[in-house]
């Protein structure tokens, strides 16, 4: 055999008897840890978990907590935002089949109270036929009427009981039905209010018109003119979507405030005050996103703006502090178009809402309560 540099002395069989001193077939590494690592190695024998692993859990736990803290944050906004995505509207084109509408109606999602809402009563009202009200508009004093409006100018008067219990809720008003005279000429209404001097209207041009007087007269003719106030400030070729009036009942002729929301910025109401016979900027209010096409804007005093929302959720904003309430969409009313809110002299929130029953009938108004 041929060996070269290897020798024979080099050569060895595990079958021999004497190998050398030096020899192993195998020998298996030896690890060192540290003091740390062989506790940890320990820990491991004993079916826990070493410091790293410890570590490991313990940074894994607190991103954990830090997470689940931050969505807990975001849980009321979230819940709003759910409440105002699902006060959607679906309309309906010219060129749309009826298949069509009804599959985007089903798409949009259900209005929800929100989180804690209060439940309703629904006051019974005795109204007008094919009478279907978008303002809302409660007097100044306890025996004040409500008054229910069209845009057109269809109206209807709503003596509402003095304190409203649950026996009063229960028990059926009748309506007593009016029209303005005067509103054709100008455009339909975007907003109405009382003053101490009758009802105050703004179309949707921009005219300010008044109504003598504090309901209509039995002839069931309520008469409009022109205001005596000074113009709104409208742009050319702009037009009104919602609109507010108030006035200072201890100063009515010095202090008079507009909120006004445009066609073309609807995601914004500019409030304007009148000053030596015109009107001035007086700072903005953000209308809540999913407050649907339209939405409801009136005063609460001179103070407080209310928003009220599609699904029935009203938004007040205080102008001077700028906070911000929130009176959530009654529990259960979703099945309703809300329309219209306004305040009762004793501080209560009435909506005006719309039904419909059955889908071959006519929407039916109603004023909704807090329970």
């Amino acid at each position: 055999t041929k060996y070269r540099s290897w020798g024979p002395e080099k050569i060895h069989l595990s079958s021999m008897d004497a190998l050398p001193s030096d020899y192993r077939l195998f020998a298996a590494s030896t690890a060192h840890y540290t003091e740390d690592e062989t506790a940890d190695s320990h820990g491991d024998a004993h079916g826990g978990t070493g410091s790293h692993h410890r570590r490991l859990n313990k940074a894994n736990l607190s991103q954990e907590s830090a997470a689940f803290e931050e969505l807990l944050k975001l849980v009321p906004a979230l819940g709003e935002l759910a409440d105002k995505i699902h006060g959607g509207e679906a309309y309906r084109a010219a060129g749309d089949s009826a298949a069509q509408a009804i599959s985007a109606s089903l798409a949009l999602p259900s209005a929800q109270p929100g989180f804690m809402a209060p439940g309703f009563k629904v006051q019974g009202v005795a109204w007008p036929s094919l009478f279907e009200p978008r303002h809302l508009v409660c007097g100044p004093r306890a025996d004040s009427p409500i008054i229910a409006l069209t845009p057109r100018g269809v109206g209807a008067l709503v003596r509402m009981m003095s304190s409203q219990t649950a026996d009063s809720a229960e028990q059926k008003l009748h309506a007593e039905p009016f029209a303005l005279e005067g509103l054709g000429e100008w455009g339909p209404l975007a907003g109405a209010a009382r003053t101490q001097h009758g009802l105050q209207l703004l179309t949707t041009m921009g005219k300010l018109l008044h109504c003598s007087g504090h309901e209509a007269p039995a002839s069931g003719v309520w008469p409009c003119q022109e205001s005596q106030h000074p113009p709104l400030p409208m742009p050319t070729g702009s037009e009104l979507v919602s609109a507010a009036f108030a006035e200072d009942a201890s100063a009515a002729s010095t202090n008079l405030l507009v909120a006004l929301v445009f066609k073309n910025m609807p995601e914004i109401a500019a409030l304007y005050r009148a000053v030596a016979g015109s009107w001035h900027p007086a700072g903005e209010v953000h209308v809540p996103p999913g407050s649907g096409p339209q939405p409801s804007l009136g005063f609460d005093g001179v103070e407080n703006l209310l928003v009220t929302g599609a699904a029935g959720e009203v938004h007040r904003r205080h102008l001077a502090g700028g906070t911000h309430a929130l009176h959530p969409a009654p529990a259960g009313a979703s099945a309703r178009e809300f329309r219209s809110a306004c305040v009762l002299p004793e501080g209560q929130i009435i909506r005006l809402a719309l039904r419909q029953m059955d889908t071959s009938a006519p929407s039916r108004p109603e004023l909704i309560l807090s329970a």
